[in-house]
């Protein structure tokens, strides 16, 4: 945690301006920081709050750390643990990635949406929350054969969303 405050305030200082600095969630794994919400919290709180330290929440990290998120209730949980520890207005983008390993696995190891264990439901929960509908999305997912990792996933989220 020491290296990690001492090297984000180094980024800070010689890097000024307004553009963030988003700080990714983790599956948790090893020496990681980021697994668990309290640890983004701890580093924003030491870096003293500073505006430009954003978060990028991940869908295969967080439920690999632990956090449920497959049914609407489970996101809902997710999201209030999120903003007690971090505060949702840090929260700015997402990266959408099924996961292949079981919840709490520690394993960073994404699937194409739908086809790991977070699965299409898990997906429309998150797609469609309140907190996470409108924030900016990014695929971080191997793909199908012939079409690159995006089209079908894309598609694949796209038809969760309801308006």
């Amino acid at each position: 945690m020491e290296r990690a405050v001492e090297s984000l305030r180094d980024i800070i200082d010689r890097a000024p301006g307004p553009a963030p600095v988003l700080l990714e969630t983790t599956a948790g794994g090893g020496n990681s920081i980021g697994g668990r919400f309290e640890d983004l919290g701890e580093l924003i709180e030491r870096l003293d709050r500073s505006p430009r330290l954003q978060v990028c929440l991940d869908s295969c990290h967080v439920f690999a750390a632990g956090y449920p998120c497959v049914t609407p209730d489970d996101v809902d949980r997710m999201m209030a643990e999120f903003d007690r520890a971090v505060g949702l207005s840090r929260l700015t983008a997402l990266h959408l990635n099924d996961s292949q390993g079981p919840l709490g696995s520690h394993r960073d190891r994404h699937a194409n949406i739908g086809e790991g264990l977070i699965g299409l439901e898990g997906f429309r929960s998150i797609v469609n929350h309140p907190t996470l509908k409108n924030l900016p999305a990014f695929l971080e997912v191997p793909g199908f054969d012939g079409e690159g990792p995006d089209a079908e996933n894309l598609r694949r989220l796209r038809a969760l969303v309801t308006e």
